[in-house]
């Protein structure tokens, strides 16, 4: 009787299958970013163009709402991101590399998101000081 070898060895799978749950998760994260982004957007608009606080109050909720999923998503996958930093120098290159692209998409969409935040807050700042 031959021996046939697994052309998937225990640590290939384990390792697929955490890059998988963690590569899902930060596209996912780039989704609601995006939408973060894209709202942040919509509220420097209306700041630009003078419209009330209950408009803007409602932009705010909306990208509350996404901030939270954000969180459960964290929170849900925290187990997979402590287990994938414990087991880093044993991972593929490739995994590494991959998921080092996913994460650097979402950690651009964050920074700019909080530049289009920082705008926002200065247009706003104007917007009061000419009220007064």
């Amino acid at each position: 009787m031959a021996l046939v070898l697994s052309t998937h060895p225990e640590p290939f799978r384990a390792e697929q299958e955490l890059f998988q749950r963690l590569n899902g998760l930060y596209e996912e994260q780039q989704q609601i970013y995006s939408q973060v982004l894209e709202l942040s957007r919509q509220q420097g608009d209306l700041v630009r163009k003078g419209h009330s606080l209950t408009e803007i109050r409602q932009l705010l909720q909306k990208k509350n709402v996404c901030l939270e999923i954000i969180k459960r998503l964290e929170l849900t996958e925290r187990s997979a991101k402590i287990e994938w930093e414990q087991g880093k120098q044993r991972w593929s290159a490739v995994s590494q590399a991959s998921l080092n692209f996913t994460l650097q998409k979402v950690s651009s969409l964050i920074e700019e998101i909080l530049l289009c935040e920082e705008k926002n807050d200065q247009e706003f700042i104007q917007q009061m000081r000419t009220m007064q």
